[in-house]
């Protein structure tokens, strides 16, 4: 009698781990604000973050207002991080100000929208679009410094990968986690 229940038991207990695994799936992916009522202010009284709340607001869809107004300045941070690295100095307190203002801004969309997991779209594209940037930096240089006409058009060819990858950031779902992208290979 005992043997006949051991498939029985089996198939409740596979049961019952798959519903636990769907149920916490599930409540993962519930999109549940923290704090759906807050204002920039009650982060930041800096204009410029005012102003981009203020925009982000009147547009017909303010997450991803936001969004954009976070990608912008982050994409403006990672640019000014590789010229840096050419070895232009006073980029320091831009590079300061353009990364308070996307970090307050993720900030804002984690407690407003629930808009910030680890490894979300915003993680994703910094960590693909660093190099990116860099590489387009590098090449710009290279083009402007030695007159080479070569470089010129792979530089523009990063320009596209950037704007593609700004589109997928964009179009990403809240609470979906992206892979870290395998950069061993170059």
């Amino acid at each position: 009698m005992l043997r006949e229940l051991i498939p029985l038991l089996t198939a409740l207990a596979v049961a019952v781990i798959l519903y636990t695994i769907r149920e916490r799936r599930i409540r993962r992916m519930r999109i549940a604000p923290l704090q759906p009522d807050i204002d920039m202010r009650e982060l930041s009284d800096a204009p410029a973050l005012l102003e981009i709340e203020r925009d982000a607001l009147v547009s017909g869809n303010p997450r991803d207002a936001f969004r954009r107004a976070a990608i912008k300045n982050a994409v403006a941070g990672l640019y000014l991080e590789a010229i840096a690295d050419c070895g232009i100095s006073n980029t320091g307190e831009m590079l300061l100000a353009h990364t308070e203002v996307w970090r307050t801004i993720r900030e804002y969309l984690r407690l407003k929208y629930d808009d910030a997991v680890p490894n979300d779209w915003f993680e994703h594209f910094m960590l693909v679009a660093r190099p990116y940037i860099r590489e387009r930096v590098r090449l710009t240089n290279e083009f402007a410094l030695h007159l080479d006409e070569g470089a010129e058009p792979y530089a523009k060819i990063y320009d596209q990968l950037l704007l593609d990858l700004v589109k997928e950031a964009l179009a990403a779902p809240q609470k979906k986690s992206f892979v870290p992208p395998d950069f061993s290979h170059s």
